[in-house]
């Protein structure tokens, strides 16, 4: 079977020296935590919808301080997604609250995630703990 390849974006939102993970709420992965991100519209680059994402999604405005990488396991999403991944550092003093596709938003400790979904486990470790 050929799998559709889309490019989305994943943010990795360090904020008091933990990560911004959501509650997905809906698939794939309906009840993992994630990063926040998304798919990258036709009229924007990886980095502005990573920005965009985090916003719609969890309601903090950041900037980007890293390029993480390119995730691209074809089997990590069953839609065919490849993601850029970003670090990204809050620019102002907001709280994190739940939006558009999201149940819940918490922090987390970097050492002590909770189940997550899609590939973004690696992604926190790559950016984080390495």
């Amino acid at each position: 079977m050929v799998k559709v390849r889309a490019l989305a974006t994943d943010a990795v939102v360090v904020l008091d020296e933990a990560v911004v993970l959501l509650e997905r709420a809906h698939a794939p992965f309906e009840g993992r935590w994630v990063l926040p991100g998304g798919f990258v519209d036709p009229d924007e680059t990886a980095r502005e919808a990573c920005v965009r994402e985090v916003t719609e999604e969890v309601g903090l405005d950041v900037a980007i301080t890293e390029f993480v990488g390119l995730y691209d396991d074809p089997d990590r999403d069953e839609r065919g997604t490849v993601s850029a991944a970003y670090r990204c550092e809050p620019v102002s003093d907001e709280t994190p609250t739940p939006r558009e596709e999201a149940r819940q938003v918490r922090t987390f400790d970097p050492a002590d995630l909770p189940e997550m979904g899609f590939d973004h486990e690696q992604i926190v470790n790559d950016t984080l703990l390495d």
